[in-house]
């Protein structure tokens, strides 16, 4: 049985008098399949909501109801119901299965042990052709319903609909997913997905979104809010976002920052945005020559959650010159007690902050590194620029911020 099969229903109570037609159904916004709770209908120019254990049968052409009318007693108002007609047919939903936006031609539903429930949505043509009295035709050409379960989605309009658990079913799609879905949106829509998100899982969700939609966003946010995303973005893809800004919001947004983020964001705003500078990040490991290899094990240990990647480890001098680099895998391969410098490889490849995004991208390919450390005249650290960045400027426009983080 489907929605629209029950829209514009006859309902006649027990005498067989005809009381009107149904104008909607009322679930529940509970449970994995929810039970419908009642049906509105519409008798003589009133609306009444008729509470489902009334209902005696539901036949192709009617609803037989168990009572009068008069003896019925309406199902309440609640803020936690949803209504189908009005609030999912026609809507988006978020597929949770296939991390896709749908839109819904029709609910179906189900009979068990004298309750009805709701168990996945209409997503594709048949479902249309229904509405148009045309399903037979449909299913001729289109054999297979394209439905949904109804685990499986969740609602936009988290507005509207308070729906209990959008935070916990968005969360566990991967943030690229989100992102897709966001970049699919309108403005008030998307702002409501990164809002229902904590602060780490927006600000990666929000690094993926295409750079016209983030900025949009971003102009649209709360400035407080605004700030508390960027704090969570790592510096580089922060530093591009404000570098489109207006100097006022910009300007706006660093000062409500942590004030070492903002501070990190200063500097990298300063470089030109095609530049070593520009498209650098500030988070890499960095340790002295004369740690052990027990040291650096320890010290990656609290650090790591925090840094771009790990793969690599910058050795600096107590005025932050760059002396030499190690790997993971030469970490792992020495004593504990074996000091860096005595392994640590002095010959080091870099770049400098004022060269050109394209010869960064160049060096990284030619040496096949993961990441390359930036340096300035005077040979001190200032970053590095990772290989996802390096593809980001090889690749065209519209594949910009959908590389992989491989390797955090």
């Amino acid at each position: 049985m489907y929605l629209t099969e029950l829209l514009n229903k006859a309902v006649y109570d027990k005498q067989n008098e005809n009381l009107g037609k149904v104008k909607d159904v009322l679930i529940s916004s509970s449970g994995t399949y929810p039970k419908i709770e009642a049906i509105k209908i519409k008798s003589n120019g009133e609306y009444y909501f008729i509470p489902s254990k009334y209902i005696d049968q539901i036949t192709s052409e009617e609803i037989l109801l168990s009572e009068m009318l008069e003896d019925i007693r309406q199902y309440p108002k609640q803020d936690s119901i949803i209504k189908l007609s009005r609030d999912i047919l026609d809507h988006q939903v978020v597929d949770m299965e296939g991390s896709k936006i749908r839109r819904v031609n029709d609910v179906e539903i189900t009979y068990k042990n004298g309750d009805y429930f709701i168990i996945g949505v209409d997503i594709g043509i048949n479902g249309l052709f229904r509405r148009m009295g045309l399903e037979k035709i449909s299913k001729k050409l289109h054999p297979e319903n394209n439905i949904i379960s109804w685990k499986d989605i969740d609602s936009l309009d988290f507005a509207n609909l308070k729906l209990s658990v959008p935070k916990e079913k968005l969360t566990r799609l991967h943030p690229a997913d989100i992102a897709e879905i966001v970049d699919n949106l309108g403005l008030s829509d998307s702002i409501s997905i990164l809002n229902s998100l904590d602060e780490e899982a927006a600000a990666d969700a929000f690094e993926e979104i295409s750079p016209e939609k983030q900025r949009t966003i971003l102009t649209e946010m709360e400035k407080k809010q605004a700030a508390d995303l960027i704090d969570e973005m790592s510096p580089d893809d922060a530093a591009d976002l404000l570098a489109f800004l207006s100097p006022e919001k910009k300007e706006e947004i660093l000062k409500l920052m942590d004030p070492e983020e903002s501070y990190e964001l200063r500097e990298l705003l300063q470089y030109h945005e095609n530049s070593a500078g520009g498209i650098m990040t500030t988070e890499y490991a960095s340790i002295t020559r004369d740690m052990t290899t027990a040291d650096v094990i320890k010290y990656l240990r609290k650090a790591a959650h925090d840094l771009e990647t790990i793969y690599y480890m910058y050795v600096l001098s107590s005025d932050s010159k760059l002396e030499g680099v190690i790997t993971i895998r030469e970490l792992l391969l020495e004593d504990d007690d074996t000091k860096v410098e005595d392994f640590m490889i002095k010959d080091i490849i870099s770049v400098n902050v004022e060269d050109q995004e394209d010869d960064v991208a160049r060096q990284i390919a030619k040496y096949n590194l993961i990441a390359i450390p930036v340096v300035d005249d005077n040979n001190e650290m200032k970053g590095i620029v990772t290989v996802d960045d390096a593809i980001d400027i090889i690749l065209p426009t519209a594949w910009k911020k959908r590389i992989p983080k491989m390797f955090r």
